[in-house]
């Protein structure tokens, strides 16, 4: 559904206000558990890389949204986040929009594979055709789905530079 939704937007767009590009970059993924009083968390780095495109609808609101690949240890995800892109001057943008996550490993009993997320960040556009941003990303739901009352969640860390095409 998802993925329907974020090709009708590509292909909705007017071929002279899309662009197509390419990202890819450090990731740090931060995972927290939270049991009764107790809670742990723990971070570790990666990469992702990925498509994406930009729908412009004016100079100052641009929407991306990306397919992106993450990578973490021995764990592999796919990323799908939507952006609006805020335009504050030229070349600075503000960041905001939301994000699934579906984990490609296999998920024990209790848990769910797919996470709905809020990222925010800032962009630089370098050139027309370089740009470089950071996000960070929240998760909203629960990653646990069992009976106990338990809270599993992640956040991201994102430093990436992208080629438009």
């Amino acid at each position: 559904m998802f993925l329907g939704l974020l090709m009708s937007l590509i292909f909705s767009a007017n071929a002279q206000d899309a662009d197509f590009g390419v990202k890819g970059g450090y990731l740090n993924v931060r995972a927290s558990i939270k049991a009764d009083d107790i809670s742990i968390s723990a971070s570790e780095s990666g990469f992702y890389l990925g498509v994406l495109a930009v729908l412009k609808f004016s100079d100052k609101f641009h929407l991306q949204p990306e397919l992106l690949y993450a990578r973490v240890s021995e764990a592999d995800a796919i990323f799908l986040p939507v952006i609006g892109k805020i335009y504050l001057t030229d070349k600075l943008n503000l960041q905001v929009g939301p994000q699934l996550v579906f984990s490609t490993q296999e998920v024990p009993d209790d848990f769910t594979g797919t996470e709905f997320d809020l990222a925010g960040g800032l962009g630089i556009d370098i050139t027309s055709v370089i740009f470089t941003e950071v996000r960070y990303t929240v998760q909203i739901n629960n990653s646990y789905t069992g009976q106990e009352d338990i809270k599993v969640r992640g956040n991201y860390l994102t430093l990436g530079v992208g080629f438009r095409f």
